[in-house]
C-alpha cells in the first residue's frame, strides 16, 4: 500500500515535470532542476497556480519529499493529507478549471424584464434571498437592481416619485452599467480559468473597490450575450 502511494506520487511529479518542460521550456532539459523551472515560471508570472505563495510551496515540498524517495525511498512517504492537496495543485495547472465550468448558467439566473415593477424586483429579492437581480431586455443585459436602486434612483433625481408598480424601465439611470453600479461588475470570457477570476476580486480588493459579480461572455465584452453569471463564493468552492 505504501508503495503504491509512492509510486502514484511519483507518476504525478513525473506527469507534472513533463508538462512544465514542454509548456514553459519547450521541452528542453537544459534547466538544471524541478525547482528552478518552478522559480522562473513564478519569477515571470507565466502561471497564476504556480505564483500562488499556498500552491507554490505545496510544489516545493512535493519537490523535496521526491528528491528523498528517490535516493532513498525507506525514509519518507507523501501523507494522504499532502497526497490530496498536491494531486490538486497538479491537477489545477494540468487540466486548469474555467469560467464556463463553475459559472451559474443564464437559464439558472433569477432575472427581471424591463417591464417588470419595483414591487416585483423586491418580492423576487425577499423570496429568494438575492440583494443582487439582472435585468434583461431579450437577451441583452441592461443593469443590475440592487437593494441600493432606490437610493440611486433619488440621488440622480430627487424629485423622483418612487411606488411598487413604478416600471424598471423608469430606473434604468439607477440600474445600468454605466452609472454608479458599474463598480460592482465585470465581463470575464467563458474560456478564462478560475485564477483568472479569482485575479479580478483580489485586484478589485486591493483598489478598495467592492466586485461583486462577474458576467461571463463568450470573449469578456460586454456587448455579448450573457452566458451565466460569477461570484467570489462560487470560485472558492471551486477551487
Amino acid at each position: 500500500m505504501e508503495t503504491d502511494k509512492k509510486h502514484a506520487f511519483l507518476d504525478k511529479f513525473q506527469e507534472l515535470e513533463k508538462y512544465l518542460r514542454i509548456e514553459y521550456v519547450n521541452g528542453s532539459y537544459k534547466e538544471s532542476t524541478f525547482m528552478g523551472t518552478l522559480f522562473r515560471i513564478r519569477g515571470r508570472k507565466e502561471n497564476k497556480i504556480i505564483a500562488n505563495p499556498h500552491y507554490f510551496d505545496t510544489l516545493q515540498q512535493a519537490a523535496q519529499l521526491r528528491n528523498i524517495i528517490v535516493h532513498n525511498s525507506d525514509v519518507a512517504e507523501p501523507t494522504d493529507r499532502f497526497m490530496k492537496r498536491f494531486f490538486q495543485v497538479v491537477n489545477n495547472i494540468l487540466h486548469p478549471i474555467k469560467v464556463v465550468d463553475i459559472m451559474v448558467p443564464i437559464q439558472q439566473i433569477k432575472k427581471l424584464s424591463l417591464d417588470a415593477t419595483i414591487g416585483e424586483a423586491i418580492q423576487l429579492m425577499e423570496t429568494t434571498g438575492y440583494s443582487k437581480i439582472p435585468v434583461f431586455s431579450g437577451y441583452e443585459l441592461q443593469g443590475v437592481f440592487t437593494e441600493k436602486s432606490l437610493y440611486y434612483c433619488l440621488s440622480l433625481d430627487r424629485d423622483a416619485v418612487i411606488t411598487k408598480n413604478r416600471l424598471l424601465h423608469d430606473l434604468l439611470k439607477a440600474i445600468d452599467l454605466d452609472g454608479v453600479p458599474a463598480k460592482y461588475f465585470a465581463f470575464i470570457a467563458k474560456n478564462a480559468t478560475a485564477f483568472q477570476a479569482l485575479g479580478y476580486f483580489r485586484r478589485d480588493f486591493k483598489e478598495k473597490n467592492k466586485l461583486e459579480m462577474l458576467f461571463v461572455t463568450p470573449s469578456g465584452k460586454r456587448e455579448e450575450s450573457i452566458l451565466g453569471i460569477l461570484t467570489l463564493s462560487d470560485i472558492e468552492r471551486a477551487l
